[in-house]
């Protein structure tokens, strides 16, 4: 199918440098973005870009007589969004002695910037990744370290256990390829999905309606479909041959399907570029939400690919730089009057699917 981006609107508000190649969407299209990356100090700072153009400014709740406060993982969901914080407390506050306890953390606000909570969860696993629902609960994807084993728990708002959800029960009923035959033997399907600490850090929570998913980026797995009273399925996307999912984009769950980001096989370890520059071969594709059959490809000649950021409703959402009208069409260069750039500016547009 294609599809036709129009009615582009020019975004104000963001600082500058700020990075929108990583958008986390909620379920209405509006894409958030953490100006701290993974793995790295935590900061408060959180920017919104509705699919009309308009910036929002949001302040995380950070806790405090800790040190070295590290944001492992962020989602916007359905008007609520969580962060994961990893933070460890010291005797004295200072950098001499080692940490004397680590704590985890969820920093939760919501959508508009009004309300804000700071959780300090109260399990015994290692949380790795989070995801939250319009109830409030959010579900935490961590590791066992005493048993090495992926653990999958539902969360109170107050940080401790509602409930586990077995994955080991949550099995497709049969992995299949793109051309719909089994083709893969029961040997490489378990070797496939045997988890580890390093492919749980690989994974993403994608909130879909009132569902949330669990993919698994890099691979060919079926994405789990999550429900906040516990209830789980399995969907065994048909994804081409030589491809491996890059992403699920977000979605209101409305019309049934989803839309998958997908890229090829070959620079799986080079998520941006392979060894020559050139950016991976990607396609937008659209799957059944309960069978993971392949309903089509979605393709549009501008923008890219990989500047689109969310599928809410029946619409995509898309974030590139694109030309200013009737702007200047370059700035030139002062010695010698030759033109040196072409004047741009980050746009929104949307398109039907």
């Amino acid at each position: 199918m294609t599809a036709r981006f129009s009615r582009e609107k020019p975004v104000l508000g963001l600082p500058l440098g700020s990075s929108t190649t990583r958008a986390h969407c909620s379920t209405d299209g509006t894409a958030f973005y953490d100006l701290t990356s993974s793995g790295a100090m935590a900061g408060q700072e959180l920017y919104s870009i509705s699919s009309a153009g308009g910036v929002m400014h949001l302040l995380r709740k950070l806790p405090i007589d800790y040190t070295n406060v590290l944001v492992r993982d962020f989602f916007a969901g359905d008007q609520q969004l969580v962060t994961l914080l990893e933070a460890d407390q010291r005797d004295d506050g200072t950098e001499a002695l080692p940490p004397r306890v680590r704590d985890y953390f969820l920093s939760l606000e919501d959508q508009s910037g009004d309300s804000s909570n700071l959780v300090r969860l109260d399990i015994r696993f290692k949380p790795v990744k989070v995801a939250r629902f319009a109830s409030g609960d959010v579900m935490v994807l961590g590791w066992d370290e005493g048993n090495l084993l992926p653990v999958l728990a539902m969360v109170k708002e107050d940080g401790t256990i509602r409930r586990f959800v077995d994955l080991d029960a949550v099995r497709p009923s049969a992995p299949r390829d793109a051309r719909g035959d089994d083709s893969r033997t029961e040997a490489e399907t378990a070797k496939q999905e045997r988890a580890t600490l390093e492919s749980l850090q690989g994974a993403t929570f994608v909130a879909f309606g009132s569902e949330v998913l669990l993919t698994w980026p890099e691979t060919t797995k079926p994405i789990l479909a999550l429900g906040a009273s516990g209830e789980a399925r399995a969907i065994p996307v048909a994804i081409p041959g030589g491809y491996v999912l890059n992403d699920a984009l977000t979605s209101s769950g409305g019309r049934g399907t989803l839309v998958l980001r997908v890229k090829e096989a070959d620079v799986r370890t080079q998520p941006t570029a392979d060894e020559s520059g050139k950016p991976p071969k990607m396609m937008l594709m659209e799957y059944d939400a309960v069978h993971g059959s392949l309903i089509g490809r979605i393709t549009f000649d501008k923008p890219t690919v990989a500047d689109v950021t969310c599928a809410p409703n029946s619409s995509l959402v898309a974030m590139f730089y694109d030309t200013i009208p009737d702007a200047d069409r370059a700035t030139t260069n002062g010695a010698t009057g030759a033109p040196t750039s072409t004047a741009t500016q980050l746009v929104v547009a949307t398109a039907r699917r």
